[in-house]
């Protein structure tokens, strides 16, 4: 049976459907000859939506590997004055550019500074637990699951640094999303450049 190494920063305790998507793979992936190991988040992680159900439904064989993640919606609650129980979601700072100055402000730190997303305080830590997993475990195939973009960034590096294939899955398009930040100029720039080093560079 061949190893896949699952990088996600949705899975429970995080509700949704990012986090439903890859606990179906943890589940029915066995059945076509693949022994799943799942790299995310700590369970602190600033999910928009929490299920702490979903955890019984984690097969008791799968090996889960989770790593700190630096989440900037704390300063965010700071300078908007949104209590710590309410859950943020990603278009949320979009919306807040019809609200007041805190929001526009929050809003263009997003999408100027955190590129691609405001995950990205999660890259040197998924890459260096990544690293260790492939190291103490003969992974076959590295699949990343995105968004947040930060996710696909972290199987890069490490295909890049490892020589392992690697699968890209997009459950949304990346620049042109929706809810995607509106950039300028060099962040703009920056934002394309990433999502065509990805494409190029992932096997599938």
């Amino acid at each position: 049976m061949k190893t896949v190494l699952l990088i996600a920063y949705y899975f429970p305790p995080s509700g949704g459907p990012g986090g439903q998507r890859i606990l179906k793979f943890v589940k029915y992936l066995p059945e076509f000859g693949y022994r799943p190991i799942v790299l995310t988040v700590t369970k602190d992680a600033d999910f928009p939506a929490r299920d702490e159900s979903l955890f019984s439904e984690i097969p008791s064989t799968t090996r889960i590997y989770r790593s700190f993640i630096l989440e900037p919606y704390h300063l965010y609650r700071r300078i908007t004055g949104r209590g710590s129980e309410e859950a943020i979601d990603i278009a949320t700072l979009e919306k807040g550019m019809r609200r007041g100055l805190g929001e526009r402000t929050a809003s263009w730190v997003r999408a100027n500074c955190f590129i691609p997303d405001a995950r990205i305080g999660w890259l040197p830590f998924g890459v260096e637990r990544g690293l260790e997993i492939i190291r103490r475990n003969r992974v076959d195939v590295i699949f990343t699951s995105s968004p947040p973009y930060t996710v696909s960034l972290i199987g890069m590096m490490l295909h890049m640094i490892t020589g392992k294939p690697w699968v890209a899955d997009f459950r949304d398009p990346w620049t042109g999303f929706l809810s995607a930040p509106q950039r300028r100029f060099a962040a703009r720039k920056i934002d394309h450049a990433l999502e065509g080093a990805v494409v190029q560079k992932a096997d599938r």
